[in-house]
């Protein structure tokens, strides 16, 4: 007689849901620092872009080019605001994944103790039952010595 769960189908249910929620959150964090690599590399490029627009307006400039450089500069700061928004969500989608990983440990962690105690009991039922037999088998062992 082996031990066996009776809920070992809901406990492995809940080792996947967990596992899911992790392998989820651990996608939204690639993606979200992906997400932070291109703002960085979307306001360094601004950056460098003014350094050189502000060198060039030392020397004269044509009120087309200057029209179009503030253009570029205007695109850019959309960009970098649609890329910095972008990261505020994918921030606060990876903070509802991780409390949701956070929720499925403790669900995962009440159904394995629970699991652990069951296997508990049953080792003592177990070897209360087989005490009992070696009781048994000693009384009659002296039962049969007396006779």
């Amino acid at each position: 007689m082996s031990f066996q769960f009776r809920f070992e189908k809901i406990l492995t249910m809940k080792e996947k849901e967990t596992e899911s929620a992790f392998h989820e959150m651990n996608v939204i964090k690639t993606i979200k620092e992906t997400a932070e690599h291109q703002l960085l590399q979307l306001v360094e490029k601004k950056d460098s872009y003014v350094r050189d627009y502000q060198t060039m307006m030392r020397n004269s400039l044509r009120v087309t080019d200057i029209q179009e450089r503030e253009q570029y500069i205007h695109f850019l700061n959309k960009q970098i605001d649609r890329a910095r928004k972008k990261v505020n969500e994918l921030t606060q989608e990876f903070h509802l994944k991780n409390n949701l990983l956070v929720a499925k440990n403790q669900e995962e962690k009440i159904w394995s103790s629970w699991r652990e105690k069951s296997l508990e009991e049953y080792t003592e039922k177990v070897n209360r039952e087989e005490q009992n037999q070696l009781d048994e088998m000693a009384v009659l062992r002296y039962f049969h010595k007396t006779i």
